[in-house]
């Protein structure tokens, strides 16, 4: 089971509002920077990168070239190469003149890895002017919730994650993304109670969608999975109990009936569900 992180079709959405409103890259690059992304959700950085490669000679426009940096610098502070990471981000920057607020994240993280204290501070400082200076309320509450995901995600600082996070729901309350994010981040730290309270919330808000079933279900299995020790789904039958198995199992058909294709699932639902 994937580390549950923000939902990548959310994380997306924040990324694409960092400079420009208008955001241009064609299906296919946009399929490649999704598996790219859950490569890096994954921690799996060097097949990342290796996905990255292709998205650099299939997509050449402008926000292409700075996600592309981007997730490259990401990647390479997961492999504890902060030289290439800086160069990444700084790529982004220039592209971006100076405006991409997660090439300044990324930036921050290298050089604080690198011991440079006073130039991470710097640059984290810019993440937050960036943010502040935006004029457009939903953009910044999105700026807001995207540094949330990223101290949650690369940082592991729940306190700092959740802090973004609120200031983000304070300047656009009721948005269920930010619930979904909310839950998210309560998923990786173990939480499931506040982690469904937040689900159960962003349903509340109108989202019914496939996307939530698949949130519900990977979170529900990622917490069987913890509280049993074990990945094996002939063992997770024979402990969970009734009621669990009614949990887990209610997300998981839902998801598979609205649509959701993923033959692990399905496998599951069969020797578990039926």
């Amino acid at each position: 089971m994937k580390k549950i992180a923000l939902s990548l079709s959310i994380f997306l959405g924040f990324a694409y509002t960092l400079h420009s409103q208008t955001f241009t890259m064609g299906k296919k690059c946009r399929e490649i920077y999704v598996r790219a992304e859950n490569a890096l959700e994954q921690n799996a950085y060097q097949e990342a990168l290796n996905i990255l490669n292709e998205f650099s000679d299939e997509c050449k426009t402008k926000d292409a070239r700075e996600l592309r940096s981007v997730a490259k610098a990401e990647a390479y502070n997961g492999l504890g190469q902060y030289d290439d990471a800086m160069r990444e981000a700084e790529l982004a920057l220039d592209v971006t003149k100076g405006e991409s607020l997660n090439a300044w994240f990324q930036k921050g993280i290298a050089q604080n890895k690198k011991g440079d204290i006073q130039g991470s501070r710097s640059s984290l400082e810019k993440v937050i002017s960036l943010t502040e200076m935006n004029q457009n309320t939903q953009q910044r509450a999105s700026n807001y919730a995207l540094m949330g995901a990223l101290y949650s995600r690369q940082l592991n600082e729940p306190d700092s994650a959740f802090y973004y996070l609120d200031k983000a729901k304070e300047l656009d309350p009721g948005n269920p993304d930010f619930l979904i994010q909310e839950g998210d981040i309560y998923v990786n730290f173990d939480d499931y109670d506040n982690a469904f309270r937040a689900y159960d919330q962003a349903q509340a808000a109108g989202k019914n969608d496939m996307e939530m079933y698949i949130i519900r279900s990977e979170a529900r299995l990622k917490q069987m999975e913890h509280q049993y020790g074990t990945t094996n789904a002939q063992e997770l039958k024979s402990k969970m109990t009734a009621q669990e198995k009614e949990t887990v199992c209610g997300d998981l058909q839902k998801a598979l009936e609205m649509g959701w294709r993923d033959m692990n699932k399905d496998m599951f639902a069969a020797l578990v569900c039926n």
